[in-house]
């Protein structure tokens, strides 16, 4: 019998057009991690995770690792990860969301060649830190946090200062080549094609191209983006030109056939073919829908939510 592969959920995540960031604060984060929720999920925006008490495991990716107080977890898009209390018992994180992208892009904006370079670095993997080891960056969450929990006046102001050095302590961390090439290697080596995908997913994509851009073999790849991922290429491209599509139907006024197009379906048909297979829905009903983001992806046993609440 074929193994069966471990459930994976994807979860959408929006930050309101008038903040720079999405955060999940308070002591309804005091929970029993991993109690109902016993899978990897993965996001479309940079998670920044702060333990302020519990001790329990984090899994990123292929590692697990344990964490306690003052933990400092940092997760790329599209890393599957999740987290679990020690058994019976309750974590307090607190967490955020981070468009990146649009953040490097305000930083580094004079140069399109270097914003992508920044990108491809800190998306290429994940950590959990010890916020005693490593009090800048644990300082820099906690700051944001605050504002972001208190909305003083100027706290805008504060908060894109705050994020644009966190972006430099990510950088520095990201130096640290010997970390990256140890025991998270089989999350970096796809790194190449997550970015591929995100930057071409409007285009036809072969699956030799993004086995090129990690440097392996077509069927090396395949292999190994199907045990880092839990799914197969083509369903990730396709889960990616279908996120794609759900942010401009819910922006745009473009027609069924200009979101297909623009997202990288060769045909109407295609578009709704494989908006249905992940979402459960048509393009149609899933934008007059209230409960938009909800439905499962089938083939790679795959839930799509919108989100904890």
């Amino acid at each position: 019998m074929a193994k069966q592969r471990e459930k994976v959920e994807f979860r959408f995540y929006a930050i309101p057009e008038s903040e720079l960031v999405l955060a999940l604060l308070g002591e309804d984060w005091i929970r029993e991690y991993g109690k109902d929720i016993k899978y990897l999920h993965f996001h479309d925006l940079m998670e920044i995770g702060y333990c302020h008490w519990g001790t329990g495991q984090v899994a990123l990716g292929q590692e697990r690792l344990p964490f306690s107080g003052h933990s400092v977890m940092i997760v790329p898009p599209r890393l599957p990860h999740t987290t679990n209390s020690a058994e019976g018992t309750k974590a307090y994180w607190e967490w955020m969301y981070i468009d990146l992208e649009k953040i490097v892009s305000e930083v580094y904006g004079y140069d399109p060649v270097l914003q992508r370079s920044i990108i491809k670095r800190l998306h290429r993997t994940g950590y959990l830190l010890s916020g005693e080891e490593h009090p800048a960056l644990s300082r820099l969450v906690l700051g944001i946090m605050a504002e972001a929990r208190h909305k003083k006046p100027y706290y805008k102001d504060s908060l894109r200062g705050y994020l644009y050095a966190l972006v430099v302590e990510l950088l520095r961390l990201s130096d640290d080549e010997a970390r990256i090439a140890g025991g998270r290697c089989s999350d970096a080596v796809l790194a190449g094609a997550l970015d591929y995908v995100s930057r071409y997913y409007h285009q036809e994509i072969k699956v030799s191209s993004l086995a090129d851009a990690c440097n392996m073999s077509e069927s090396h790849f395949r292999r190994v983006f199907e045990e880092g991922m839990n799914m197969k290429p083509l369903d990730y491209i396709n889960l990616i030109r279908v996120q794609n599509a759900c942010e401009l139907l819910k922006k745009s006024d473009k027609s069924m056939e200009e979101v297909g197009e623009e997202s990288g379906f060769a045909s109407i048909s295609a578009f709704n073919r494989n908006f249905r297979k992940i979402l459960n829905i048509s393009p149609y009903q899933w934008k007059k829908s209230e409960e938009n983001y909800e439905g499962k992806l089938l083939h790679c046993k795959i839930s799509a939510q919108k989100g904890w609440e």
